[in-house]
């Protein structure tokens, strides 16, 4: 039987959300400000505050079991992992993918972990660390329309969605300027667009977009290759902090030779297929 929703909520709390813009828990741009080490103040603090958008599974999601609404997901794995090889608590806050460099920036939180692609323009505000994950991307349409979306020519005057601030959006608006492209907050917004039939097709990677179209009956990942570029996965850090992202790398770096970026990812994966009712 084909899978239907999941038994969770995908980051449409706006009390997250408000408490996420509020937050000023984060050390490092003060640490780069007042010439102290950020990593040292994070120590300090016993608090390691995190920047993600938890519309993003398996990466970050809202699962909700027993009545208590939690994030998890393979990022959030990842920055538990930094946070106990830190010696610290993790805190995880979430907001709107195109306000987490601002919240970064501004000291609110100490990193960003949010399948970010490290892209040049956002190399002028952050630090970013060597890519953790890479993946491609995947156009989800409904199954209806497969006939009539054979090809990105047949995208060339459709109706398209994506999130606001991603190298989706930007492949978008590049290669599709006859297209009407609506750019959202959150990713599940994108698919509900889809859904009641206002966009005909939604970009996202393609791990997502196959735990969205598992989510969704009537849904499927169009037959055809994106010819965007593969999304790589790295963690943002305030600028000018070397020790602190150092540290980080240096904790990617053994997570990754020891195989446990891949088994997070599987992981994340299998608790999603748990989570979703037949």
């Amino acid at each position: 039987m084909k899978k239907g929703f999941m038994k969770m909520v995908l980051g449409t709390m706006s009390l997250l959300a408000l408490t996420a813009c509020g937050n000023t828990g984060g050390t490092a741009n003060s640490a780069a400000t007042d010439g102290s080490s950020a990593l040292q103040e994070i120590k300090d603090s016993g608090k390691l505050v995190v920047g993600t958008c938890a519309d993003y599974p398996p990466y970050e999601w809202h699962l909700v079991q027993d009545g208590e609404d939690k994030i998890i997901g393979f990022d959030i794995d990842i920055a538990q992992a930094i946070a106990d090889e830190l010696g610290v608590e993790l805190e995880v806050q979430d907001m709107d993918f195109d306000g987490l460099i601002p919240a970064l920036s501004t000291g609110k939180v100490d990193m960003i972990i949010a399948g970010m692609n490290p892209t040049e323009e956002r190399k002028q505000s952050v630090d970013f660390t060597d890519i953790y994950y890479t993946q491609k991307d995947a156009l989800v349409i409904k199954s209806e329309d497969a006939k009539d979306i054979r090809s990105e020519d047949d995208l060339k005057k459709a109706s398209l969605a994506t999130q606001k601030a991603t190298i989706q959006e930007t492949y978008l608006l590049e290669n599709f300027p006859g297209a009407e492209i609506q750019s959202v907050p959150k990713l599940n917004t994108a698919i509900l667009y889809l859904v009641t039939g206002k966009v005909d097709a939604v970009l996202m990677v393609e791990t997502v977009a196959k735990q969205y179209v598992e989510q969704n009956e009537g849904l499927e990942i169009a037959g055809f290759d994106v010819a965007s570029t593969p999304n790589e996965s790295a963690i943002a850090v305030a600028k000018d902090n070397k020790d602190f992202l150092d540290a980080v790398n240096d904790i990617l770096d053994e997570m990754k030779e020891s195989g446990q970026i891949e088994e997070l990812m599987r992981t994340n994966i299998e608790i999603m297929d748990e989570n979703t009712v037949e």
